[in-house]
């Protein structure tokens, strides 16, 4: 029996192709998991990729929902339960960085950061919840990121967010204990198709990274993985680090 057999899994930003949260859903549904991917404003890409999981033998459905939005957070789990009849795993993976200058970013750009990566998981989080109480178990996982840790000039209000972030699962470890787990993990510098395409992507900067090779998004999903399933039962309010040691907390 696949080790995720029966349980529904909610996982945001999975849509796009070579993503981390593309890796995410897809190694769980992988494990027997029915998967539903959500994802803003991507619909033919998350329908096509629900599509991939069943024609593969997993089962799993599309949905659209800006979680920056709480009202929308709750109308997605809403949506989810109605359509699977229960929801055992929540990953909270939507998000994105974007390098601004200090004096250039706006508030809006600072509400957006702080919507997306803070906001958003905790609403989803608490409409979860509900659920996974009345079934007497549950897994949430946040997608973090290694700058939480030390800060980066040009991304002050993302690096805020992911650092709240790892700090809210602790709150909701201790608020949702004890069936109910909550973890987070901060992946490090992350071949996705988005970061191959962007300007830290070079040898010179690989060889920097203490085991010389950038992280793939599967190297993320599998610490998700690992965390929703029984190897994961003795951890919750932790933090699990794939960054090839760039980032030793």
């Amino acid at each position: 029996m696949k080790r995720l057999e029966g349980r529904v899994a909610l996982v945001t930003g999975a849509a796009r192709t070579g993503s981390i949260g593309r890796a995410i859903a897809w190694e769980l549904a992988q494990e027997g998991a029915c998967i539903a991917v959500a994802d803003y404003r991507r619909e033919d890409e998350a329908r096509g990729f629900a599509e991939e999981i069943e024609e593969a033998g997993g089962k799993s459905s599309n949905f659209d929902a800006d979680v920056t939005s709480p009202a929308a957070c709750e109308a997605l789990v809403a949506r989810v339960a109605a359509r699977f009849g229960r929801l055992d795993i929540l990953v909270n993976n939507a998000g994105h960085s974007r390098h601004q200058k200090l004096e250039d970013i706006t508030e809006a750009d600072f509400d957006e950061m702080i919507g997306l990566h803070l906001r958003g998981p905790f609403f989803l989080a608490r409409a979860a919840a509900v659920h996974m109480r009345a079934a007497g178990w549950g897994r949430i996982v946040n997608i973090s990121s290694e700058q939480s840790y030390g800060g980066d000039p040009e991304l002050p209000h993302y690096t805020a967010a992911k650092a709240g972030l790892r700090t809210m699962t602790k709150s909701l470890a201790l608020a949702l204990a004890p069936c109910i787990a909550v973890n987070t993990v901060a992946p490090g510098p992350t071949a996705t198709d988005r970061f191959k395409n962007g300007p830290e992507y070079l040898d010179e900067f690989r060889e920097r990274i203490p085991l010389k090779r950038w992280g793939a998004p599967r190297d993320v999903a599998r610490s998700v993985l690992f965390l929703v399933t029984d190897d994961g039962d003795a951890y919750t309010g932790q933090t699990l680090d794939p960054n090839c040691g760039t980032v030793m907390p």
